[in-house]
């Protein structure tokens, strides 16, 4: 298992870069390899979100982004923030 995690730097609203993510999390969800992801927001940054991603491994995710479709999902979310995308491997894990 991989995490991938992307911070994003909303220059535009939350709502429509809560919509547009939204469609690509679509997208994703679908895609073999793809767990689980959680998109959280800073309550001191509204601004700022970290999408945290499980996915089989690396090789899943990076072949689900390039999937016919996926450049069009990247554009839009470019739009309208920046990110930090990082590959990590867990190392620790308790329940939620």
């Amino acid at each position: 298992m991989i995490v991938f995690v992307n911070t994003f730097v909303v220059a535009g609203t939350a709502e429509e870069f809560e919509r547009v993510f939204t469609e690509t999390s679509d997208f994703l969800c679908g895609q073999p390899g793809f767990l689980s992801h959680r998109l959280v927001r800073s309550t001191s940054e509204p601004s700022r979100y970290v999408n945290v991603a499980t996915w089989k491994d690396e090789a899943a995710l990076r072949a689900a982004t390039r999937q016919p479709g996926f450049a069009d999902h990247a554009r839009r979310l470019r739009a309208l923030a920046t990110s930090d995308p990082h590959f990590y491997e867990p190392v620790m894990e308790r329940g939620f």
